[in-house]
């Protein structure tokens, strides 16, 4: 059998991109203690992040939305991994770390897929901390 451009064509139709395929759920067991420093931050998150999931009944009772999301920016080694697996564990949720450049392919609206997937992804293992790693090498400002 030969194999045709048109063979090409039907895989990538059919395949998913083996870097959301070795997309890792995981639940953390790092723990708010596991942290050295950072009180402010840690109480920060704990308000803004793990109190909503803890009292969402104590949100709704007055009227306010929990956050969405909590943007992390530092050098590399700051803590900003090990806190958004605090978080995750704290709340009880799963954990997806995915690095920036993993979701770029070379491909027409395949990066785009990527994205849709890797939410699809997290919506399916919710509650689910998503923590972008590297964003900076795809999102410059």
């Amino acid at each position: 059998m030969a194999v045709s451009q048109e063979h090409f064509r039907l895989a990538l139709g059919t395949s998913n991109p083996s870097a959301l395929r070795e997309t890792v759920i995981e639940v953390p067991n790092v723990t708010w203690d596991d942290i050295g420093g950072l009180e402010g931050v840690k109480r920060e998150l704990q308000e803004v992040v793990q109190y909503p999931v803890e009292f969402p009944e104590k949100f709704e009772k007055f009227g306010m939305s929990p956050s969405k999301g909590v943007l992390f920016y530092g050098p590399p080694g700051c803590g900003k991994t090990l806190l958004a697996k605090a978080i995750a564990n704290e709340c009880q949720a799963n954990f997806i770390s995915i690095k920036g450049p993993e979701l770029l392919t070379m491909w027409f609206g395949e990066s785009e897929a990527n994205v849709r997937e890797l939410f699809d992804k997290a919506r399916g293992a919710a509650p689910c901390v998503l923590f972008f790693d590297e964003l900076d090498s795809i999102a410059r400002a």
